[in-house]
């Protein structure tokens, strides 16, 4: 039962260090009732910032424990106690709605608990069946859990294991984002034990879903997010994947939510905003190489739609700065231990070697097109999220927000064909092995899109209707 048990104090912690980085930054506010609506993104949060922190001690030399964790816990209480100390105390707010008698309780109150029962259901079944899963998925096995492994059973970056020949095939440069995660669970279980980690990887599913309710409030009614929430998690490729254990759907989660913070910072300039996709862009990209070109594309979007509108594009700077210098350690070490990839990237930048490939094009951008098409994966996310950016650039509803989401999709997907256009693998293998994958962030992008549009576009609607009714009245 320990062993069991014991991995989910990991999840608390890392939970409680992303409150703390969550406060520190201001995204959350001080008043401690409003920290359980936003426990979601701070796990996703300490997900993200935690294994940042233990890559980077990994690679100048520090030793990988459970004690390395623990200081970097404290490290993140202390920055938020500091952030706490800092911060402006809240206005005081009404009653609350449950002080209230029943009958007299918003309708938004009545959807939301709604939805908490339907998504509580859904997860406490989904956790039981995660609970007995074993990991079975070659390359959740070979890429990911191989390298917790070695770093369960050792305290360091072991030098003759990325070097080696025999283990070339493992694609020994990727991130160890998750890596690190996974290993973080297997050291507090006390054992290497992959039946025991697909139940944490189902958390995932649970605290975005958590999240993104959290971070629209502002912005989307219930009526809107929860019924879209509800068909995402819902998706076969979303849950499905995720529980293959491979790496593209929590990649495409930090990617999200980055996405949406990028968003809210370009509709409105908070600041607190651009610091969180920072955070989660950081995290994409130190989970895989599609990570990191999605979080260009966003950051290179955000950045065109900044200084066409006047904004502040020193502060997008600055989070790309800091977003860049998070993923650095890794690509440091890697680069120093000789470490290298199969993507050639400098002669994907060759006119002469791409116009050698261009038939690898056409093929690259129908498998992309069909893989987020399928609806029995992705239900209609894609197909919904099309026709509320389509709206919003119509009518002038959100329109900088839809531009953002429109073209960013459009970059990143232009991105992945990029990438197997310069693949030296052969194309038809490479695409029916991780087409179905790497869409998981376009879908996540256009979920990003269709919820947040969806919420301003119905806003717009009921102003109209209420200004045109006082007119007549």
């Amino acid at each position: 039962m320990r062993a069991d048990l014991a991995p989910f104090g990991v999840d608390v912690l890392l939970a409680l260090a992303g409150l703390a980085i969550l406060l520190a930054i201001g995204v959350v506010p001080r008043r401690p009732g409003s920290w359980m609506a936003a426990l979601g993104l701070a796990y996703l949060t300490g997900a993200a910032v935690v294994p940042l922190a233990l890559t980077a001690l990994l690679a100048i030399g520090a030793p990988f424990t459970l004690e390395t964790f623990g200081v970097v816990v404290l490290v993140c209480l202390g920055i938020g106690a500091w952030g706490w100390r800092r911060a402006d105390e809240p206005p005081p707010r009404a009653a609350p709605w449950w002080r209230r008698p029943w009958r007299s309780w918003p309708a938004e109150v009545w959807v939301v608990g709604a939805f908490v029962v339907v998504f509580g259901a859904f997860a406490l079944i989904g956790l039981r069946s995660a609970w007995v899963m074993p990991l079975t998925e070659w390359d959740a096995w070979s890429i990911w859990a191989r390298k917790a492994q070695m770093l369960t059973g050792h305290d360091s970056l072991v030098t003759g294991f990325f070097a080696s020949d025999s283990y070339s095939w493992v694609h020994l440069d990727y991130p160890i984002q998750i890596p690190v995660w996974e290993a973080l669970h297997f050291r507090a279980r006390g054992s290497f034990e992959t039946v025991a980690l697909l139940r944490h990887f189902w958390l995932f599913l649970v605290a975005f879903v958590w999240a993104v309710a959290y971070l629209l409030r502002d912005r989307v009614r219930p009526l809107v997010w929860a019924p879209l929430l509800l068909l995402a998690a819902a998706a076969p490729g979303v849950w499905g994947q995720l529980l293959t254990g491979y790496a593209d759907v929590p990649m495409a989660m930090f990617v999200c939510l980055g996405a949406i913070a990028l968003a809210l910072w370009l509709d409105g300039g908070d600041g607190r905003r651009l610091a969180l996709a920072a955070v989660m862009l950081a995290a994409a990209a130190n989970t895989k190489n599609e990570g990191l070109m999605a979080a260009v594309a966003l950051l290179l979007v955000a950045g065109a739609i900044a200084f066409g509108r006047g904004m502040r594009v020193r502060q997008l700077g600055l989070a790309a700065a800091v977003t860049g210098a998070a993923i650095l350690p890794w690509r440091i070490w890697t680069a120093a231990h000789h470490i290298e990839g199969d993507m050639p990237v400098l002669k994907g930048l060759n006119p002469g070697y791409l116009l050698d490939r261009t038939e690898r094009v056409w093929p690259s951008v129908e498998a992309i097109l069909h893989e987020g098409g399928d609806v029995g994966r992705w239900r209609y996310l894609l197909p919904l999220a099309g026709l509320v950016v389509g709206a919003a650039l119509i009518s002038g509803v959100g329109r900088r927000v839809a531009t953002f989401y429109l073209a960013s999709f459009l970059l990143a997907a232009a991105g992945f064909v990029w990438s197997y256009w310069i693949s030296s693998y052969p194309l038809e293998w490479h695409l029916q092995t991780s087409a179905g994958r790497v869409v998981a962030v376009l879908i996540l992008i256009g979920l990003a899109a269709l919820v947040h549009l969806s919420g301003l576009l119905l806003n717009a609607f009921t102003r109209q209707r209420i200004a045109s009714a006082a007119r007549d009245g």
